[in-house]
């Protein structure tokens, strides 16, 4: 209820980046492993099934938008005197959930993902990339704040994501045992 409170505010307010058709799911403090302002460039992810899922198949289940996305304009700016990049990025495509069409994705020089940009730089102004969005409520504002990771575009990454999101979601209270004939 109050993801919906804040969404319903931050379209009145005109958030930038985080629109009416946002939904967002609780932030959990497990979630900024998977959403750590980072860019990785694995062209074809490995899925791994079962209770040993990996990053990715977490990422796919936990975000509040998957989409295809260019990067528009890459900044340096200083946050409380440290250093920090916006990059905004316009949406291609979405693959799960929704949002504006451009959206403000920032990071700080103080968090793992900033090298990451900053090595990368050019390969983000240049190619597609496959945004993983977890909104998190700003109990001070009714802004969302967005906890991103970067991925190539690839055919590959967009076929596993795709995979991932037709499959059944699990119910915790089911159990399945298979018998020998």
């Amino acid at each position: 209820m109050r993801a919906l409170f804040v969404a319903i505010a931050c379209w009145g307010a005109g958030c930038a980046g985080a629109s009416s058709n946002v939904s967002a799911t609780e932030y959990r403090s497990s979630d900024a492993l998977l959403f750590d302002n980072a860019v990785d460039l694995v062209e074809a992810p490995v899925i791994v099934e079962g209770e040993w899922s990996g990053a990715f198949e977490r990422r796919v289940a936990r975000a509040d938008l998957i989409a295809v996305v260019r990067v528009e304009s890459l900044s340096s700016d200083l946050v409380k005197r440290r250093s920090a990049y916006r990059l905004t990025v316009t949406v291609e495509e979405r693959l799960k959930g929704g949002s504006s069409t451009e959206i403000v994705l920032r990071v700080r020089d103080d968090e793992p993902g900033y090298p990451t940009v900053r090595v990368n730089e050019d390969w983000l102004l240049h190619h597609p990339s496959v945004a993983f969005i977890k909104w998190e409520s700003d109990p001070g504002s009714p802004e969302l704040i967005a906890h991103w990771h970067l991925s190539p575009g690839s055919d590959a990454v967009r076929d596993k994501i795709e995979f991932l999101l037709r499959q059944p979601a699990k119910d915790p209270h089911t159990e399945v045992e298979v018998l020998e004939p």
